[in-house]
């Protein structure tokens, strides 16, 4: 696989493809990549919440059923 993200300058934009890949059925995508402040914030909010029950004395099976029971 080759991914490049690249900011072009021009509507013109040559790609180069790997001698692999000649001779067989390629998809060429061309696709905005999001803003660095939206991914930054998204990862930064699993950063901060990952594990947030880790230091919890809390049965994971018992909770599920304890929520599924809620709704029955």
């Amino acid at each position: 696989m080759l991914r490049e993200i690249v900011t072009p300058t021009t509507q013109s934009y040559t790609v180069q493809i790997p001698l692999e890949y000649l001779n067989k059925k390629v998809e060429i995508l061309v696709l905005p990549v999001e803003e660095e402040n939206t991914l930054h914030h998204e990862t930064d909010i699993i950063r901060k919440t990952a594990g947030i029950l880790s230091g919890s004395n809390i049965d994971p099976i018992a909770w599920q059923n304890e929520i599924r029971n809620e709704w029955e």
